[in-house]
């Protein structure tokens, strides 16, 4: 049986419960326990949903998936995915595993997830109310959860910041629409985000061989439902748009609306991400020196900032357009067990006519009220009082404002004034179309050509 969830942050379906034993206050929520006939029945004699009384023992859990608080009654207190979601519906509505068995939805996790319970359920990942990614096994292989995640790209830049998806009800597409239509369907929705591109037919493509998991030459309504409300995820609308890069997670499978991809990467650059409330009050000396001391090798530092740079590329001007990274933070970025670099989190990365269609004549009076998620920052009209469509500042840009915090304590002597010089070409880029192509291009070139001078022919390359 799979071990429980090791912790109980905040973030992980808001206010999470867990036993005693866990180390947090159990509260009186629903739970499954045995020998009540009230609900829907669960696998094993006798498991049935019911209201809990006051003080009964339990091991109350925040459901995967779920809106409401659902708990778990079990001897052992083992928490695999599978019971969880069968306690939890996508969105807030029925439980997952039980959609799966109505017919509603598919997928090709589904049978493991439900029915041989092969996935296991681990630790939270998110510290972020509503975004709801788990770490847990499958098939042998670390891997990373991810569902019931609300659409906002940045829910702390207030509500405004970004468009929200709808619910996710799982009723489109509707009974009797043929496969020709629901093509059209996917590929109207694709040109509404990723903008009117010659390579969408091929995305298409994908979509509708993702659909067809099972190889059956046919896509089924509940195949269709499942994959039209995956596309509503920001995340798995990236993820499917970058599938052959290298520095973007690997998609393994999904069911419904909840999607399981390889394991999360090492986790945020350490050292170099502290808390921003902390680093003012840190002398400088120390906050580089805890860089140095908690983070990687500065070689191994190189290596990933190489990796960074090489994702900026793959998101400028790609076969399915351009990306912007609307929340430049290092603890959304990670690397491997060899230091390669791999995006963490693609929740902040949002196609380029998504946020032009969400910036262009939006009413402002300074181009703070230009802001898509975070920091997609557009410049105010102020004669027009309507925002522009071209960004402040570039995705370059950006991740050479963190390289610099990153790359520079600790660099070797011989390059330490020439790359601090690069860095500093880099961080005044503009956004502005005019610059954009070959000048952009240059300074990526030859700041990549730099650091792999260095650690090239060296057991860091």
């Amino acid at each position: 049986m799979p071990s429980s969830p090791e912790a109980c942050p905040r973030g992980c379906g808001d206010t999470p419960s867990f036993p005693a034993s866990w180390g947090c206050q159990p509260s009186q929520v629903p739970q499954l326990v045995q020998g009540h006939t009230t609900g829907v029945p669960r696998e094993g004699p006798g498991w049935m949903k019911t209201e809990v009384e006051p003080g009964r023992a339990g091991h109350p859990l925040r459901s995967s998936c779920a809106d409401e608080k659902l708990g778990i009654f079990q001897d052992d207190g083992d928490v695999s995915v599978g019971e969880l979601l069968a306690l939890g519906g996508a969105g807030g509505f029925q439980a997952a595993c039980d959609q799966y068995h109505k017919g509603i939805i598919s997928g090709s996790i589904c049978q493991d997830l439900c029915n041989l319970h092969k996935v296991e359920w681990r630790t939270c990942l998110s510290s972020v109310p509503g975004q709801q990614v788990y770490s847990g096994l499958w098939q042998g292989k670390e891997v990373t959860i991810k569902c019931g995640i609300e659409e906002s790209l940045n829910s702390k830049a207030g509500s405004d910041s970004a468009p929200r998806r709808e619910l996710v009800l799982f009723d489109k597409p509707t009974r009797g629409t043929s496969i020709k239509e629901f093509r059209e369907m996917t590929l109207g929705f694709l040109k509404a985000n990723l903008g009117d591109l010659p390579s969408l037919p091929a995305l298409v493509g994908q979509v509708l061989l993702m659909a067809d998991f099972n190889q059956d030459s046919r896509v089924s309504l509940a195949e269709a439902k499942s994959m039209w409300a995956l596309l509503q995820r920001n995340e798995f609308l990236l993820l499917l748009s970058l599938q052959e890069k290298e520095h973007a997670s690997r998609l393994l499978g999904y069911c419904g609306d909840l999607y399981v991809t390889e394991g999360a990467p090492h986790g945020s650059w350490h050292g170099a991400a502290l808390p921003p409330l902390l680093r003012p009050l840190l002398p400088p000396a120390l906050h580089s020196a805890l860089q140095q001391w908690l983070g990687p090798a500065w070689p191994w530092r190189a290596k990933i900032a190489i990796g960074l740079l090489e994702f900026v590329e793959e998101l400028f001007h790609g076969s399915y357009g351009t990306f912007y990274m609307c929340e430049t933070t290092l603890a959304n970025v990670g690397y491997t067990a060899k230091y390669d670099f791999k995006m963490a989190d693609l929740q902040q990365v949002a196609p380029e006519a998504a946020v032009r269609r969400f910036l262009q004549g939006r009413h402002c009076e300074h181009s703070s009220d230009c802001t898509y998620g975070r920091d997609c920052r557009a410049p105010c009209d102020k004669l027009m009082r309507q925002c522009k469509g071209d960004l402040i500042q570039p995705n370059l840009a950006k991740v050479c404002e963190l390289l610099r915090d990153y790359l520079l304590p600790g660099a070797p002597a011989d390059l330490h004034a020439e790359l601090g010089r690069q860095l500093r070409t880099c961080t005044t880029l503009s956004g502005l179309a005019s610059q954009v192509e070959a000048h952009h291009s240059l300074v990526l070139s030859h700041l990549k050509t730099l650091l792999w001078k260095k650690i090239s022919n060296t057991k860091y390359s």
